[in-house]
């Protein structure tokens, strides 16, 4: 969370600027909400020295780079820069991009005081593919020492979803969405929720899927727009960087910026993305993802009119995995609204919704899906994300066996969380190669492993009762024998 220059300075901004906004973050309230980071952004290095070193823009920054990173941390903020794969950045000539100068660059960030680094897509080198400059500059933010986040801004190119976990904390998955100065634009906003949304299945604690900076405030939406902007970057579990003038924000703006319950959906320590669970005809949508714990019974739900004229919005509690009342909770004009029985209806103005907080009765009977790739898995060995068309979500991990690895490969199911001490069905659904009826292992929390027999079959599954504690759980399947087995996904039932 925080701020970033780009989408209302572009390149018209100076050393002044900066500290003007890390104040705005201290005045308005919002860094005491989470918003910590100062994202200075493209036009900041105008050359190199002799020795290679980068040689920063001494008329928009007087002072000097630390100067002003030492600014923003006296306001206890933290402090992001930016630069690019190629030779120049984004902007062209002169500025410079860290293309074959990870090494340097990253330790001259680091000598400035920096916290984040950003990495923009310009300028790619004729026949080089972005991820191995992305993961030279990994390695070298590493080898500083100092501790600062790595943003992949590649706009979605070379799906850095699929590889980037352990090398950056947050990724880029779609163009800018402002494509003018201080300007916004509301199918842009839609179109990169609705894109990002597609990989949400990655979204998890250091794995960060970006829809880009927000353009909440900048001229172009309404404020029924700029309200919906920020509950669907909060509902994705997106990175909250404002892009406006914190100087001249008005009062509604500041209000949907420092809404402590819609930041509480945004910045929920499971970290899942959302699911689009209904969609009606006319634009109305109805996206829902679990608060705290996969089947805790508390959901955030988005309900959405994407027309162009009012309309009726409901969300059914079977389409959340809940039985019996729930009790709702408006986010936005914090206030509950009672108990409901099945479902709950609203009307929404054109381009409106609500964020509401769903709290229910999770139904164990239908049970809690866990997807293989989430992020908060843990793999071992050579278990690795391999696309899978008939899986899903498109993806599964691959084990692969004594063969292929000398001991063989695993994938944990972690964060499994129950209400109660008990016997639990696991159904394991795998896409399997190799010999037919072949044995994997599985471990549940720190019992011994036992042997799990794995029916042959092209798309297959596995059935398996065990015993599961109140509270957090792990299940863990090691694959040692011939082949390999690609799992999709586990649910657990009572």
């Amino acid at each position: 969370m925080g701020w970033a220059s780009w989408n209302h300075f572009f390149c018209d901004y100076n050393d002044q600027t900066i500290r003007d906004q890390a104040d705005a973050l201290v005045s308005t309230g919002m860094r005491d909400l989470g918003y910590n980071y100062v994202l200075i952004q493209e036009c900041l290095t105008t050359g190199r020295s002799a020795d290679g070193s980068l040689i920063v823009d001494a008329t928009r920054f007087p002072h000097g780079m630390k100067a002003l990173v030492d600014y923003v941390h006296s306001r206890g903020l933290k402090a992001g820069t930016y630069t690019d794969i190629g030779v120049n950045t984004c902007a062209g000539k002169p500025y410079q991009g860290s293309y074959q100068h990870e090494d340097q660059d990253a330790a001259t960030f680091a000598s400035w005081g920096y916290d984040f680094v950003e990495m923009d897509y310009c300028n790619r080198p004729p026949g080089v593919m972005g991820r191995g400059i992305y993961e030279r500059m990994a390695e070298a933010i590493r080898k500083t020492g100092r501790p600062m986040l790595f943003y992949i801004c590649s706009w979605g190119n070379e799906g850095p979803w699929t590889w980037a976990q352990g090398k950056a904390q947050l990724w880029r998955t779609e163009s800018d969405v402002a494509g003018e100065k201080n300007h916004a634009d509301w199918k842009s906003v839609v179109g990169n929720f609705e894109s990002t949304e597609r990989h949400s299945v990655f979204n998890g604690p250091n794995s960060w899927n970006d829809p880009d900076m927000m353009v909440v405030g900048n001229p172009g939406l309404t404020l029924t727009e700029a309200q919906t902007h920020f509950s669907m970057w909060a509902i994705s579990a997106a990175p909250l960087w404002a892009g406006n003038d914190l100087t001249q924000m008005d009062g509604p703006i500041r209000a949907i910026f420092t809404n402590s319950e819609v930041i509480a959906v945004d910045q929920d320590p499971l970290g899942a993305g959302p699911v689009k669970v209904r969609e009606y005809g006319a634009g109305i949508e109805v996206w829902a993802k679990p608060l705290g714990a996969f089947g805790s019974g508390v959901q955030a739900v988005m309900l959405v009119n994407l027309g162009e004229a009012p309309a009726e919005a409901s969300v059914e509690w079977s389409d959340l995995g809940l039985a019996g009342e729930a009790a709702v909770r408006d986010l936005w004009a914090h206030k509950d609204l009672g108990e409901f029985r099945d479902a709950y209806k609203t009307q929404l103005p054109a381009h409106g919704s609500v964020l509401l907080k769903v709290s229910g009765e999770f139904s164990w009977t239908r049970g809690a899906t866990y997807e293989a790739e989430w992020p908060g898995n843990t793999r071992t060995g050579d278990a690795a994300l391999v696309v899978c068309p008939e899986c899903s979500q498109s993806y599964a991990v691959s084990l692969s066996g004594a063969k292929n690895n000398a001991g063989g490969s695993s994938l944990a199911f972690n964060h499994i969380v129950v209400p109660e001490s008990g016997k639990y069905w696991v159904k394991l659904v795998y896409v399997y190669s190799g010999e037919a009826n072949n044995t994997a292992q599985m471990r549940v929390n720190q019992i011994a492993p036992t042997d799990l027999k794995l029916p042959g079959g092209i798309y297959a599954t596995a059935k398996i009762p065990v015993d599961l504690v109140k509270g957090e759980n792990s299940i863990t399947f090691s694959f040692a024998a011939e082949g390999t087995v690609n799992i999709d996904r586990l649910t657990v039932t009572r």
